[in-house]
């Protein structure tokens, strides 16, 4: 073999590594404006199963966070539970003439839910800082852990971001120690 062929696939070798490492590599994303103490009053909203949920909130207890028993079933009432875009589409049994009235009340009372979207957040938000007495609520999302995992945290003082992190997940990551990765992220420590 000679050492041009053999220097030819040592490079190829090379760019080969790089290409699949640059592939394979996550890029994790974070966002931090405000570090929460410890002791702060927190509702963390989970997206995942039972046992998952367990896990977490007994890590955000160990560390001395004030938990509040919040689920994100407990944010509507059976009012609540509709599907505004069942009123985009309709099929009306009635005369031609009729239809565009019709259509135009529908088209507006879908208009004004999708426009009082961020009044009707607002006013939830305020209900839960004032009815659950929490200072900030944590959303976290472990549906995919095993390869990435997001965490947000909301001031409900403030209605602001105070955190945000995509956390591509480590080898050796377990639920446990992604939820005090988000925890050492938030806190600052």
């Amino acid at each position: 073999m000679t050492s041009v062929s053999h220097l030819k696939k040592i490079v190829i070798f090379i760019l080969t590594s790089i290409f699949i490492v640059s592939c394979s590599s996550k890029k994790g994303l974070i966002h931090s404006s405000a570090k929460l103490s410890p002791n702060s009053k927190i509702a963390v909203i989970i997206d995942s199963e039972n046992n998952i949920k367990n896990a977490v909130l007994i890590t955000f207890l160990k560390q001395g966070f004030r938990v509040k028993a919040v689920n994100a079933s407990d944010l509507y009432t059976m009012k609540d539970v509709y599907d505004i875009s069942d009123l985009k589409k309709l099929s009306y049994n009635m005369s031609d003439d009729t239809v565009s009235t019709v259509q135009k009340t529908y088209d507006n009372v879908y208009k004004l839910h999708v426009y009082n979207f961020e009044l009707n957040k607002a006013e939830t938000l305020k209900q839960i800082r004032t009815e659950w007495d929490v200072e900030y609520i944590v959303l976290i999302d472990l549906k995919n852990w095993e390869k990435v995992s997001w965490a947000r945290v909301i001031n409900l003082r403030t209605f602001e971001i105070d955190f945000i992190e995509n956390y591509p997940t480590a080898y050796n990551d377990n639920v446990q120690t992604i939820t005090e990765h988000f925890i050492q992220n938030i806190t600052g420590k």
